[in-house]
């Protein structure tokens, strides 16, 4: 060879190299048997260990408080029974290792059996039809790992008292698609229960409790609508990562504020790391990205009035009254209470509930009159009868009405001791009696006739111009997916086919118009305050979780103006009088019933048709809209019931309540933060 050629040369620098490449191959050599044979268990270890998981970590959801600063939703840890399968290898590999041998028995006696019916051997190609598929094996290993998960979890159920289900095939999709997270055996286990498996099982079992933070609603379904519900999203927010191999159970916000507030109530989430093997084994974890908690939003209700709007629908009307009370600060537009029933539990939509209890919501949500999910305090459209008239009394009074003036009531011929007007040759109804009615004597009995008469000489225009300026069919712009416009006539609908016929209907709060009870609370807290319409405030301020963190609170204003009612000191004066007989006056006083000693209130009933297609009269629309004190207002609380009997009967008794917890809270000194000043 070349090397030894030159070996055999007199010449010491290529003998040198020479040497020097003899001696690196030999190194080379050396080497590769290390690698290969001394180090080769190291480095099959090394190569199980081959791939990282990433897994998205939902933060722990915001607060939602009332004024005062007590919780309305909130998160509790939950404790989830799972199977970590990483502990389960060996188990499951010895499983497969029974089956498989039992299974080459089997084979065996096959072909036995097949040579002794042939009376010869079989041949090559004849033993492959005997051979195991792929497939085959596949069910093996599943039906071994689901004989060692069905009996742990037979184990634990045994042990715990709580009889548990176990699906096999779910299983072994939980393995083949999620295999490095525990598999889920039972949730939200109760403290009996987290005793006894703590007690009986101290490890190796593969089985072990987990922590979730999950959605709480510990009032239950109080201002269920307001506060709205979550539905399962675990997907990225805008500036998170977006792309996971696995993603941990999270929620986002529907309606109400839970979804107004959702990017600020959710946080950021964050990820962990996953180093598992070439199985798929979880072999270890790092947190790299720690989740953000959300921030706790503050609203501007106050949790004992809610109370006493809700209780007092329940105890009046029942529990599947279908109402909504609306309780404003007339000064500021803070929105102090927001009840709408029938309610519906917030936790029936994220899975928190019984078994029995989902059956019984689902039922009441399937109940197409009932819809528990629909906010009637600001989603549903209302004829509002005749709490409108005050608009229609004010716009009278601008257009010069003399509020002394008289104006007589004929009788109707068909119903005795009532009266009527007629417009063209249609009558009207008049709840009143007949007689003579000036402007406070005719707001007290609620008179069609009077009302009808003044509206029409003051005129449509004036009655629309000034429900403008309350702001009548517009949005008011809630954060909550939960808001409706309600209707009011344009000034270019009235100069177009509008008829006497139309105005009558206007003046009586019928016909083309349609409110809500917060558009009806916005008004009547403007005529309250001397006129003027603030926006609606749910939300008082957003602040972070931990109060010593440094982030700042976002503060949301108070007293936005709207618009301002432009109308007279005087002509709010008389409306004033007039609703405070409403309440007081004992023999021609519709809203009685509202009335609570020791707090002068003033108000107003209403009463209105609800037609079908064919302008039948199918049901009636009830309602009591007022304010107080009647010396310095500061709160409106309309209340608004369905298929009531009338204002004065269904709904000012709820009022009342609402207005004895208020004085209450006054008489305490609760008062002074239950309702600020702007």
């Amino acid at each position: 060879m070349l090397v030894f050629d030159e070996l055999k040369k007199n010449e010491p620098h290529l003998r040198l190299v020479a040497v020097g490449l003899m001696a690196g191959l030999c190194l080379l050599l050396v080497g590769l048997w290390w690698v290969q044979v001394v180090s080769s268990r190291e480095y099959q270890e090394h190569l199980t260990t081959q791939a990282y998981r990433t897994i998205r970590l939902p933060a722990v959801r915001g607060k939602i408080l009332d004024r005062a600063g007590r919780v309305l939703a909130e998160n509790q840890p939950r404790y989830n029974l799972s199977l970590y399968l990483d502990d389960l290898h060996q188990p499951f590999d010895a499983a497969y290792g029974g089956l498989l041998k039992s299974a080459r028995l089997a084979q065996r006696q096959n072909i036995a059996s097949a040579e002794k019916r042939l009376h010869r051997s079989l041949t090559k190609a004849e033993r492959k039809q005997f051979a195991f598929k792929p497939e085959q094996l596949q069910a093996l290993r599943e039906r071994a790992r689901a004989r060692v998960a069905g009996g742990i979890i037979a184990q634990v159920s045994e042990k715990i008292g709580q009889p548990l289900a176990f699906d096999a095939a779910q299983f072994n999709r939980h393995y083949a698609t999620r295999l490095a997270l525990p598999f889920p055996i039972l949730k939200d286990l109760d403290a009996a229960q987290i005793a006894r498996f703590e007690e009986n099982f101290s490890g190796g079992l593969g089985a072990d409790l987990d922590l979730q933070s999950v959605r709480s609603y510990p009032l239950g379904d109080t201002a269920a609508h307001l506060l709205g519900y979550l539905q399962h999203d675990n997907s990225s927010e805008e500036g998170e990562d977006a792309f996971f191999n696995y993603r941990l159970p999270d929620f986002r916000g529907v309606v109400g504020v839970e979804y107004g507030f959702d990017e600020e109530l959710r946080g950021r989430a964050g990820a962990e790391s996953l180093l598992v093997n070439s199985q798929g084994y979880r072999q270890s974890e790092n947190i790299w990205s720690q989740p953000e908690p959300g921030r706790n939003v503050v609203l501007t209700v106050d949790l004992d009035l809610q109370h006493a709007a809700e209780e007092s629908i329940l105890r009046h009307h029942g529990a599947d009254a279908r109402a909504a009370v609306v309780v404003m600060d007339v000064r500021n537009g803070d929105v102090l209470a927001m009840a709408s029933t029938p309610a519906i539990n917030p936790l029936f939509f994220t899975g928190g509930l019984s078994p029995q209890e989902m059956q019984r919501e689902a039922a009441r949500r399937a109940d197409m009159k009932l819809r528990p999910e629909i906010n009637r305090a600001t989603q549903e459209n209302y004829a509002p009868g005749s709490i409108f008239k005050v608009i229609v009394g004010l716009a009278a009074l601008e257009g010069g009405l003399n509020p002394e003036k008289v104006y007589g009531v004929q009788a109707d011929p068909t119903r005795p001791g009532r009266g009527c007007v007629y417009v063209g040759r249609r009558k009207i109804d008049d709840t009143a009696p007949p007689g003579e009615y000036n402007f406070k004597r005719a707001l007290e009995r609620s008179s069609n006739s009077y009302f009808i008469q003044t509206g029409s000489d003051a005129g449509a225009e004036r009655i629309v111009a000034l429900a403008e300026k309350f702001h009548l069919g517009e949005n008011f712009d809630l954060p909550t997916r939960q808001e409706t416009s309600g209707n009011l006539p344009t000034l270019s609908r009235i100069h177009e086919g509008w008829s006497a016929g139309d105005t009558a209907n206007l003046c009586i709060g019928q016909g083309e118009v349609s409110v809500t009870p917060l558009q009806m609370a916005v008004v009547y807290a403007a005529i309250a305050n001397g006129g003027t319409v603030f926006w609606p405030r749910l939300v008082s301020r957003i602040e972070p979780q931990d109060p010593m963190s440094r982030d700042v609170a976002t503060n949301f204003p108070a007293a936005l103006v709207c618009d301002r009612i432009g109308v007279s000191a005087r002509s709010l004066g008389v409306l004033h009088s007039a609703m405070l007989g409403e309440t007081e006056d004992q023999i021609e006083g519709t809203g009685i019933k509202a009335c609570v000693p020791g707090l002068r209130i003033c108000g107003k009933t209403g009463t209105a048709q609800v037609e079908d297609e064919h302008n039948r009269v199918v049901d009636h629309t009830t309602w009591f809209a007022s304010f107080a004190p009647y010396e310095k207002p500061k709160y409106a609380v309309v209340v608004m019931v369905e298929s009531g009997s009338s204002g004065g009967a269904s709904c000012a008794p709820v009022a009342h309540d609402i207005y004895e917890t208020i004085l209450e809270k006054e008489k305490s000194g609760a008062g002074k933060t239950l309702a600020s000043a702007y």
